[in-house]
Parts: structure tokens; C-alpha cells; sequence
């Protein structure tokens, strides 16, 4: 009987949160592999060659950088997002103001690619090079909260929406080229991206995990409340918050946060992870605020070796 009472919420749930979101928003037109161009190429190491590629997104071109790895057979990619104002370059060159945090994330694609993944990393939309698409406008101003205006409200769910096409249409180039390889996708996010990793675990079948770290899982939904916006842009924020995602996960999720962080609350994680119908999901809390310490490092290295590897 307890567990016919735990279905019939699980449904309630899904029904009523289903109600309040627009997962079509994240539907897009395949884009032939010919759009895609390689700007740049080098080698790294014997077995390692560094890419930067350029590809027609959703709505716009889409430079990302691509570390393919040739130590194994199958091509097990890790998709690393960065968080709102940074940009894919977080993970590449460590840089102040937040040099000992960015040097950890650089740390980690490093230890990635000794372990034999391949990587990519984009950049999201109104960030790093693609910063004019808002008219180099900041982009960490977009949330409700900040800005107080609605038409960024609108800016900020398109931010959302187009960079979770982009990387879809990104993870379709690399099965189109290497259509005779076994391939895998999982996902690392930092806050920001954190919560896109949650909303593409839900609408994407290809991705085999996520490590989601410090995302503000309430927001932008949470920052709505003494606003008298439309219903269209309310909603749109809406299907662009990440704890609307729980009941739908659909692979291994594990969640790293900071015990001090103001964008999530304790009883709010536990919502969370509890609407997760999976039994492969962690969640780890941290001495921290929304920054983690180096020892995180460990977790993510763990996950991803964990459920992020195929057989060659």
C-alpha cells in the first residue's frame, strides 16, 4: 500500500509540473554535419588533439573547444558547461578574479583527459565569444532578480533554451562523425550549467550521466514572486528551472553543493533528490558557499569513471 501511495504522488507530480512547463521549447531542427567548421586544430600529446569548432546552432553559430582523446576505442565524452558570466574559457585558462576556482576546473578537464575522455566545451549563448549576441551586455544581469525587467526575463529563459539546442545539436555532429565508434555523453555543470545539465538529463536520451555542481535549482522561477510579468514569460522561466526536472531525470544524477550556498536550501535538495525515481543519485555537501574546494575534484572523477565509460 505504501509504495501504490508513493506511485499515485509520483503521477500527481509529474502531472502537475507538466502543467507548468514547455519542454517543446527544447525541440530543434538537426543541422547537416557540413555546417560545422574546425577553425583551428593542434596536437596536445601523442594521443590527444585539441580542436576549436564553429557550428550552426538553434539560433546562431556556436564556438566550442573539442579534446578528442584516441587512448580508447569508444569516445566517451564529458560535455563541461560553465556558469552565467563565465564562458568555455573557465575550463582552459584560469584566470582572477576567481583564479583558484577556475584553476580547479581546469584541473579537472586535465585529469579527464588523462583518464582517456574526450571533451567539449561550448560556450553558452550571450557568453565568451558569443557575448554580442545581447549586445555585450553582461549576461549575469539577466536574472529576474537582478535586473527587474521583463524583457530580460525573456533574454535570460532564451539563454537557457537555445544553449540546451546547441548542445544537442553539438552531440549530433560528433555521432554524425564518428558514426562507426561507440559513443557516450555525460555532462559536468557549474552552477548555470549545472541546472542545464538537470534540464538535458530530462529531455535527452543520449546522456549516460551528470555531475551537476551548486545549481540554483529554484531559480529563476523562485525570483519571480512581486513580479507582474505575463503569463508567457512566467512560464518561460518556469520551464527553465531546474528542480521542475526531478520526477524526469532519466540518468545516474549526483548533485555536489556548498553548505553555505544562498541559492538552494537544505529542505529544497532533499525535495529534489527525493522526486528523482532513480537509485543512482548522490548528492555530497561541501564546507563551502557557492564556490567548492579542490576536494570535489574526487567526486566528479568518481561519477564519471563510474556510469560515464563504455566498453571499447
Amino acid at each position: 500500500m505504501k509504495n501504490l501511495w508513493f506511485l499515485i504522488f509520483i503521477i500527481v507530480f509529474i502531472v502537475q509540473t507538466s502543467a507548468q512547463i514547455n519542454i517543446e521549447v527544447f525541440n530543434y531542427t538537426k543541422k547537416p554535419s557540413n555546417t560545422a567548421t574546425i577553425v583551428h586544430k593542434q596536437p596536445i600529446d601523442s594521443v590527444t588533439v585539441f580542436e576549436k569548432i564553429v557550428l550552426d546552432g538553434s539560433d546562431s553559430k556556436v564556438p566550442f573547444y573539442h579534446f578528442e582523446n584516441k587512448r580508447p576505442e569508444a569516445k566517451n565524452y564529458i560535455i563541461l558547461l560553465h556558469g552565467l558570466g563565465g564562458s568555455k574559457n573557465d575550463w582552459v585558462y584560469p584566470s582572477k578574479p576567481y583564479l583558484n576556482w577556475s584553476d580547479n576546473l581546469k584541473s579537472i578537464k586535465d585529469s579527464l583527459i588523462s583518464q582517456g575522455f574526450s571533451l567539449i566545451v561550448p560556450d553558452a549563448k550571450y557568453h565568451g565569444e558569443r557575448s554580442y549576441e545581447l549586445g555585450f551586455r553582461p549576461a549575469e544581469n539577466l536574472p529576474p532578480l537582478l535586473s527587474k525587467n521583463e524583457t530580460d526575463g525573456e533574454h535570460f529563459e532564451v539563454l537557457m533554451s537555445s544553449t540546451i539546442k546547441d548542445v544537442r545539436i553539438i552531440m549530433d555532429y560528433f555521432q554524425d562523425r564518428y558514426v562507426d565508434n561507440n559513443i557516450s555523453f555525460s555532462i559536468i555543470g557549474y552552477s548555470m550549467g549545472g541546472a542545464i545539465a538537470i534540464i538535458l538529463n530530462a529531455v535527452d536520451n543520449r546522456i549516460s550521466t551528470i555531475v551537476s555542481c551548486v545549481p540554483p535549482l529554484h531559480h529563476p522561477e523562485k525570483e519571480l514572486k512581486g513580479f507582474n510579468w505575463s503569463e508567457e514569460v512566467t512560464n518561460g522561466l518556469k520551464t527553465v528551472t531546474a528542480s521542475n526536472y526531478a520526477a524526469f531525470q532519466k540518468s545516474p544524477t549526483m548533485l555536489l553543493l556548498g553548505n553555505q550556498d544562498f541559492f538552494y536550501t537544505d529542505d529544497e535538495v532533499t525535495n529534489f533528490m527525493e522526486n528523482i525515481p532513480l537509485t543512482q543519485k548522490e548528492v555530497n555537501y561541501f564546507d563551502s558557499g557557492h564556490e567548492l574546494p579542490n576536494e570535489y575534484k574526487v567526486d566528479v572523477l568518481r561519477w564519471l569513471n563510474e556510469y560515464g565509460v563504455l566498453n571499447n
